[in-house]
């Protein structure tokens, strides 16, 4: 339908430009509704491709699936945080970003916890060095709870474009416990590096 309008609309224009070359001079004003007519045509033709160019959008919770299908059981955040509890928790505040997501374990014993807050351009900086601040306060809180302080040290961030990702994953280490410290740390270390993989897939695909 839009393409017929769109033949109609030039078919016009063409026929009224072929009478002007009779036409005088000062009748010739109405060629300024061939360009409107052209405009019209131009429209309609782009109206056709309504997702040209346009920027793919990927959201949090597409980001989140992909972790949580990555990990399967061995993805243990399950608490969203609201915007106040996030910003109590880390400082980050709601004029730093365009969007966030945060879940962490019902428990406050247990520390896995997953943090993506999409920042503004202008305040990656600052969100990073926020989410820098509060990886420190973990690691201080839980010295005294050994398979705890292995998550914080091992816990990573990464930024992707202006995705600000932070990974304090883990779950059951008690398959590496008997090993040590330095195992647990290693053993969840490649936990945080397959979820920033799969997050830094999905950001940039």
């Amino acid at each position: 339908m839009k393409k017929t309008i769109a033949m109609i609309l030039i078919g016009g224009m063409l026929l009224l430009t072929a009478c002007t070359d009779d036409l005088p001079k000062d009748e010739l004003v109405g060629n300024g509704q061939a360009f409107e007519m052209q405009k019209i045509s131009d429209d309609l033709q782009a109206s056709n491709f309504p997702f040209q160019d346009k920027e793919k959008f990927v959201t949090l919770t597409q980001l989140k699936d992909s972790v949580k299908e990555l990990m399967g059981d061995q993805y243990w955040p399950e608490v969203d945080l609201t915007k106040e509890e996030l910003e109590k928790k880390t400082g980050i505040t709601e004029d730093m970003y365009v969007d966030f997501l945060a879940e962490k374990q019902v428990m406050d014993s247990h520390i896995d916890t997953m943090i993506i807050i999409h920042a503004k351009e202008t305040e990656v900086g600052a969100v990073e060095a926020a989410l820098e601040r509060y990886r420190e306060k973990i690691i201080e809180e839980n010295n005294n709870y050994p398979q705890n302080l292995c998550k914080a040290q091992a816990s990573r961030m990464e930024t992707i474009e202006n995705y600000v990702c932070f990974v304090q994953l883990g779950a059951d280490t008690t398959i590496v416990a008997d090993k040590g410290e330095d195992e647990i740390i290693a053993y969840c270390q490649e936990e945080n590096e397959r979820a920033l993989y799969v997050l830094e897939k999905k950001i940039l695909e």
